[in-house]
């Protein structure tokens, strides 16, 4: 077999796996993890279900790649922030809203967060606790930073940055489970502005 050749079944394996992330998504988002089946998904992308079971060993592992796409979407939009020139209060605060703006839109996140009071998810625990750790140094960066340009009064970051994340991911359940989100996204930055001014420095 040509390199060629072998490059053509290897971008067609990856098209077709794209296809069933894709397609499982929406499947996901519409109906719901436990509602889905893998017979609707092959359906949907008019494979045959051996298909999805030859890039997915089972619903559990196609879901768990969803929800990494999923998340990874939103890693990569907060990276762009936490390492833009902008002084770290602005990154914090941007970082703050397109979080909570980006985890709205993250249905199959949302499902996942229902784990904490039924424990059905526990097969994402691993990326969802790489998320978590993504967001712990993220914020501890900036706020680092902050701390030695002056602009943040912090003297213990790592303490800081836990009680903060204990915040947002304490509000994620009104927000997102309970579709708080569209009533209170108008108070959100105000909310975010109070956060920042707590730890801001005056001496700057």
């Amino acid at each position: 077999m040509t390199f060629e050749q072998q490059k053509s079944i290897f971008m067609s394996e990856t098209d077709t796996k794209n296809l069933i992330i894709e397609s499982a998504t929406k499947q996901f988002s519409k109906y719901g993890f436990h509602k889905t089946t893998m017979d609707e998904i092959a359906r949907y992308v008019h494979k045959a279900k051996g298909v999805l079971y030859y890039y997915f060993k089972s619903k559990e592992v196609l879901f768990k790649e969803v929800l990494q796409e999923e998340l990874d979407h939103v890693k990569n939009e907060l990276r762009k922030i936490t390492t833009s020139n902008q002084d770290s209060l602005t990154i914090i605060k941007d970082f703050f809203l397109t979080r909570l703006k980006l985890l709205s839109k993250a249905v199959n996140y949302h499902e996942t967060l229902k784990a904490d009071f039924f424990e059905k998810y526990e097969f994402v625990k691993d990326v969802r606790d790489d998320f978590t750790e993504f967001e712990f140094n993220q914020l501890y960066f900036v706020l680092k930073k902050g701390q030695s340009e002056g602009y943040t009064d912090i003297k213990d970051v790592k303490s800081t940055v836990n009680a903060v994340m204990m915040l947002l991911h304490g509000i994620e359940f009104p927000l997102y489970l309970q579709n708080k989100y569209p009533e209170y996204e108008s108070v959100i930055e105000d909310i975010v502005s109070i956060i920042i001014n707590s730890i801001r420095s005056y001496t700057k």
